[in-house]
């Protein structure tokens, strides 16, 4: 678990906006994974449905139902480069990722209610200790408001030195009838879209997506094949 308690700046209606700083010795990128009760279950019922697959596919409404195909389209062309290893890389999800989807598990159970979580990670060296500072934001609905996106705090800590490591977010589950199937582990088009805004005003180095077991993991500039929207 986290090794400091949060600085929450936000807890209101389903809100929440909270930092975490700590030494990075503390909280390692390693491959190793919460001991999280609500987590392990949330990966138990995904093995148990057989929905534990590194690539799962991206569900696409059918043609029907789409008001532009052309947004799908965007996402497929992407998804098709992920995938095939041409732009960043999918791992198993590291330690910190892991801690910051079960902190959103804890607040509602991904299996029953899947909502998206925002996180800033940035660092910075202070005498000779790499120290990491998390921002967390949430809400409860699918997509997290811009009121938690933090951006704002972020600010405060390029202000004072810090760099923006990485920014992270989730793909929840998809559910076609009582079949589920893993979020997908790649940034959408309106992901691309804010990575790179983030590159130019502020800096951000790299991209997260993960799913709970995978994560798909990019340098910014590694994501210029991709189409944004």
């Amino acid at each position: 678990m986290f090794p400091t308690t949060p600085e929450t700046l936000l807890e209101k209606d389903g809100l929440v906006l909270k930092v975490w700083t700590y030494a990075q010795r503390d909280v390692d990128d390693s491959l190793e994974l919460p001991d999280d009760r609500s987590f392990v279950a949330f990966r138990d019922a995904v093995r148990s449905a057989g929905a534990d697959v590194r690539l799962p596919s991206l569900h696409v409404p059918p043609k029907e139902e789409q008001t532009d195909p052309s947004i799908w389209a965007d996402e497929l062309h992407n998804n098709a480069l992920i995938y095939r290893g041409d732009v960043g890389a999918i791992k198993p999800v590291s330690y910190l990722d892991a801690l910051l989807f079960a902190e959103q598990n804890a607040r509602f159970l991904q299996l029953d209610r899947p909502t998206e979580f925002l996180a800033s990670v940035l660092r910075r060296e202070s005498a000779g200790i790499q120290e990491i500072a998390v921002v967390f934001g949430a809400g409860n609905e699918l997509f997290p408001p811009k009121a938690v996106y933090g951006f704002d705090v972020v600010d405060s800590y390029l202000s004072r030195g810090w760099s923006f490591w990485y920014m992270l977010h989730n793909h929840t589950l998809q559910r076609e009838g009582d079949t589920i199937t893993l979020g997908v582990p790649a940034p959408s088009a309106s992901d691309v879209r804010l990575a790179r805004s983030l590159a130019a005003g502020r800096g951000l180095e790299n991209i997260r997506v993960t799913n709970g077991f995978y994560t798909f993991t990019a340098a910014v500039e590694e994501l210029a094949p991709l189409r944004a929207r």
